[in-house]
């Protein structure tokens, strides 16, 4: 073949197996068909966890994993409303999606190195950056984390948030006393009876926590914030279809807000004159199908629950934290999606 055609024919050849391997790929994606069969995407995820996910006083679950969790069900399905949230626990949450009883694990789980190698799981995207902090009541008078030396400390069990707590203070040589409960509610209330001078995890969930108070000012969360913690879904490996849904469906709430489009323009750009929001919303390109999706999956998903920001303004911003790491990726943070092409 003369080289000309090699440069024309061939990468043509090679993106139409692409995309038809994709397709027939997607199509035999157990977990899609088993989303489809049912009729509902079922996300696992704490049941107090502000901002992320809480069922408000109707009963309806509101906050940032519940939003992403519908934009699921808006691309796979055409409609946002068709979810199921199973309630999880820091101790539940691996086995629920490990059995087969949830689809996606959100719950505000960081990305660790033995949830990939050792459990079966493959992280989708981070969600939401946070890091690992304290809350103490104002009476004990507390200022940093130097002040909580031979204090007691409410932690979860079994999570990273109990590891992160330990080496910090193992590294800094000071001595703290773990109370362990996996209930979210119990550590809760166990936290507010004062069996806790402390109570640490991610610093995003403990201001959600204490905007929940009657006195919120009676509550400090300290200065530090002693990791990283980059948050957001899981699913089971081995279903790379659903595993590519998950990601380039939390992908593409991030990419609309990086290109202006909102939930309230995404079903009106049909003839915009930039290539990147055409195959965005569908309206060019093949990357829905070649996910085994409709071509305006993406446009589904936004026209349900917004771009990221409009996502954060609903969700987080009323608890009056800055976005920090969680900015766009042009405006000093970490939020960015790879193109969509």
């Amino acid at each position: 073949m003369p080289p000309y055609l090699l440069r024309t024919v061939l990468p043509a050849c090679v993106g139409l197996l692409w995309s038809l391997g994709g397709t027939a790929q997607a199509a035999g994606s157990p977990t899609l068909d088993a989303i489809r069969a049912r009729g509902n995407v079922v996300c696992a995820m704490q049941a107090d966890n502000v901002p992320f996910s809480l069922p408000d006083s109707k009963g309806i679950w509101r906050g940032m994993d519940v939003d992403s969790c519908r934009a699921l069900a808006a691309a796979v399905l055409g409609d946002p409303s068709k979810i199921v949230i199973r309630p999880i626990t820091g101790m539940t949450r691996f086995p629920t999606l490990q059995g087969g009883d949830a689809d996606v694990l959100f719950g505000s789980t960081t990305w660790l190195t033995t949830r990939e190698t050792a459990l079966g799981l493959v992280f989708a995207g981070a969600n939401y950056y946070s890091g690992q902090g304290f809350i103490t009541r104002a009476t004990l008078g507390v200022k940093s984390v130097r002040d909580l030396n031979g204090a007691t400390i409410c932690v979860p069990p079994g999570s990273s948030t109990e590891v992160i707590l330990l080496d910090y203070f193992r590294k800094s040589g000071g001595t703290i006393h773990p109370v362990v409960i996996d209930d979210p509610s119990q550590i809760i209330a166990t936290f507010l009876s004062g069996r806790c001078d402390a109570y640490t995890r991610d610093v995003t969930g403990l201001a959600g926590f204490r905007n929940q108070q009657l006195h919120p000012e009676e509550l400090i969360i300290l200065p530090e914030v002693i990791s990283m913690e980059p948050l957001g879904p899981y699913v089971r490996k081995g279903d790379d279809s659903w595993f590519d849904v998950v990601r380039w469906t939390q992908f593409s709430l991030i990419a609309a807000e990086q290109l202006g489009v909102t939930a309230a323009t995404a079903g009106q750009l049909a003839t915009t004159a930039d290539p990147d929001i055409s195959r965005l919303l569908g309206t060019e390109g093949s990357i829905g199908s070649s996910m085994g999706l409709d071509p305006q999956w993406a446009a589904h998903a936004i026209a349900a629950v917004g771009n990221y920001g409009e996502m954060w303004q609903r969700d987080v911003a009323p608890l009056g934290l800055p976005r920090g790491l969680n900015r766009l990726w042009n405006d000093g943070g970490l939020m960015f999606s790879p193109p969509l092409r």
